[in-house]
């Protein structure tokens, strides 16, 4: 999970430009990220493919099959290759072919892509649209080397065939709308291999196929996920006290405003190029008209209230709370309008602890905002902590409508409900959690 951002003071007039935290603006893929750069002259040209080389990625870790994929790409062998076969409604295949630098008419023809040898098959994730395999010989399971295929059906007899096809990686976001525009180019015989060869325009006369009528992969790069593309907006929530941009190295501009005195909440929107998935974040400007930086400083630390959870167990309420006096809490009361850090207690290991509005091993909904360590695959352990609070423009929501579980990430079993303060007696969910937390002077 990426580290989130911090609430901050300013002074009257101040400004300041802050970075956003690592992966902000990533998509949501597990396994590694392809961007695949094509002359597609209908459309968008890039589409990009999450490999299933790491745990949670697809139902099977294809990991040979994915490093196998990407030691092409990071060499660059796949830089100028062609699509040289499709077939309607079933699959578009390349990975084999280089463009040729002449017409055909000057003896210009695909060439071989340098291979590295054969990879063992790894069956098991099926053949859907959208995912990518990897193509072989007919009676030959391990013989795939450098071809591959994006399914543009759900080609689910492949499954089986030949030893079941690998597949490796799918097309992410509206990725498949740019494989639609190369599936509908017009398909000719040239023979051989090139026997259903797509062209973005027919053969010429006197130049036969020229170089620009392939379909090509103009460019194919891994991308770190703290560079993947994304567009950037930023809001204020009251720009009479505060302005806030984006610059163009994408970072947040904020200033200010002459003799401001308040509290600002800011909201960061990114919106992924790859996968079009949302990461929303906000946080605090404190504006400390008459206050000197540590006074602001002081005043910000006082909103935070700490709960340490012990290392939790199999029997109702699943889990223990202590304030930061080492008192046990009979139950917490949120507070909506309160900022909450969790801390696990004594460097609990057991039953990795995390919280949010959706339920169990779900992403929570925008209402909230949650920074620090853990996720809702991986809770918290050992001396790792998070802090939870509800956005400000969410919050009588929240309050009428909200819901905020706890879990333990590992089991499904565990899972228990803080009661809102400020909810209707109607909505309370559980009556043994009535204690409210205070803030400690």
């Amino acid at each position: 999970m990426a580290a989130g951002l911090d609430d901050i003071t300013l002074q009257p007039s101040g400004k300041t430009t802050l970075k956003l935290p690592k992966k902000f603006g990533a998509s949501e893929a597990i396994g590694s990220v392809v961007e695949l750069r094509t002359n597609n002259p209908l459309g968008d040209q890039s589409f990009f493919l999450e490999l299933f080389n790491k745990k949670g990625a697809a139902e099977r870790k294809t990991k040979a099959t994915a490093k196998n994929f990407l030691k092409y790409v990071d060499n660059g062998l796949y830089d100028q290759s062609i699509f040289h076969r499709s077939v309607s409604s079933f699959v578009l295949q390349g990975g084999g072919f280089a463009a040729p630098l002449v017409p055909s008419s000057q003896g210009g023809m695909p060439t071989e892509i340098q291979d590295y040898g054969t990879v063992k098959n790894q069956p098991g994730n099926s053949n859907l649209e959208g995912t990518v395999a990897m193509a072989k010989l007919g009676g030959q399971p391990d013989s795939a080397t450098n071809q591959w295929f994006v399914n543009l059906s759900d080609n689910t007899f492949l499954d089986e065939q030949n030893g079941g096809f690998t597949v490796f990686g799918k097309v992410l976001g509206s990725g498949m709308d740019v494989v639609g525009d190369l599936a509908s180019a017009d398909v000719f015989d040239f023979g051989g291999v090139f026997s259903q060869l797509p062209l973005w325009a027919s053969p010429v006369d006197d130049f036969g196929v020229r170089p620009g009528d392939y379909l090509t992969v103009d460019r194919a790069r891994e991308l770190p996920a703290k560079k993947q593309p994304f567009s950037l907006t930023v809001e204020s929530s009251d720009e009479d006290l505060l302005t806030a941009s984006v610059t163009k190295k994408q970072r947040i501009k904020l200033k200010a405003a002459a003799g401001a005195s308040g509290e600002v909440e800011v909201n960061v929107r990114s919106v992924s190029l790859v996968d079009g998935s949302i990461n929303e974040e906000s946080f605090d400007v404190l504006i400390g008209s008459g206050l000197s930086m540590r006074q602001a400083n002081r005043k910000t630390r006082r909103k935070k209230i700490d709960i340490f959870v012990d290392g939790g167990s199999f029997e109702d309420p699943f889990y223990r709370f202590f304030d930061s006096d080492g008192d046990e809490l009979e139950g917490v009361k949120i507070n909506a309008q309160k900022t909450y850090r969790f801390s696990r207690l004594d460097n609990a290991d057991t039953h990795p602890f995390y919280l949010g509005d959706s339920g169990f091993n779900k992403a929570s909904s925008q209402w909230i905002k949650i920074k620090g360590d853990g996720d809702v695959g991986d809770g918290i352990i050992d001396s790792e902590r998070l802090t939870f609070k509800v956005k400000k423009k969410y919050r009588s929501k929240f309050k009428q409508e909200g819901r905020l579980d706890y879990f333990c990430t590992s089991h499904s079993s565990m899972i228990g409900s803080f009661q809102i303060k400020g909810a209707n007696a109607s909505d309370s969910i559980d009556p043994q959690i009535q204690a409210v937390i205070v803030p400690s002077d």
